[in-house]
């Protein structure tokens, strides 16, 4: 989960929402001037761009619900150790933040939003690396579990899976404002999708989204 949401929101902030096709505008020349074309790679943009922003959302919406549930219910354990102690800390700072946050139409606001991303990912991936016979990871395993983490990751998987399906829609509309010579000079970007059509593992998959980006 986490390399794919940094890297995301990583390439989000680095092209400043103007430059989502790195490999079209490498491959193509002084010929992408054409306002059709410009169009079409605008709304292939704004259509992925508009995807990752509704995963982001409903992550940090039903996330934060989980993450704050499961410490109302760490935090009635009577005896608490500092390591514990100070992941219940983290969790409740995390927590509490994104589920005050409001999403805006702003820079500002976008830019928040993938902080968040950030933070929440770093946080579940710091827990799903810790060593499973830990007392630590046991103690916020019982928690997060108890408060619907495993219907969260379930849901996340069928999102992406749908945040798949949608791209591909877009990019078949893209494809289709594409003349035979356009087609040839965005060959490499043709491949990529072609790879990524054809990848079956939802993990590697993800991991070749995020070349889109690279």
């Amino acid at each position: 989960m986490k390399r794919f949401l940094i890297l995301v929101a990583s390439a989000l902030l680095l092209v400043q929402f103007s430059h989502a096709l790195p490999h079209v505008k490498r491959e193509s020349g002084a010929e992408r001037s054409s306002s059709e074309l410009q169009n079409a790679q605008e709304q292939l943009m704004i259509s992925t761009f508009s995807e990752i922003g509704k995963l982001y959302k409903w992550m940090l919406e039903d996330g934060s619900v989980v993450v704050n549930n499961a410490v109302k219910e760490l935090n009635e354990i009577p005896v608490k150790d500092d390591l514990l102690q100070a992941n219940i800390t983290r969790m409740s700072k995390i927590g509490t933040e994104i589920s005050q946050f409001k999403l805006e139409s702003n820079d500002k606001s976008v830019t928040k939003l993938l902080e968040y991303m950030v933070s929440f990912s770093t946080m579940m991936d710091d827990y799903e690396h810790m060593p499973n016979d830990s007392k630590l990871k046991i103690t916020l395993k019982t928690a997060l579990d108890n408060n619907g983490y495993n219907k969260f990751e379930n849901e996340f998987e069928l999102r992406v899976l749908e945040l798949f399906k949608n791209f591909d829609h877009a990019f078949a509309e893209y494809v289709n404002t594409l003349t035979p010579e356009e087609k040839v000079k965005q060959n490499r970007f043709l491949q990529w999708h072609e790879a990524f059509t054809a990848e079956t593992d939802n993990g590697k998959k993800l991991e070749k989204f995020d070349e889109l980006f690279v």
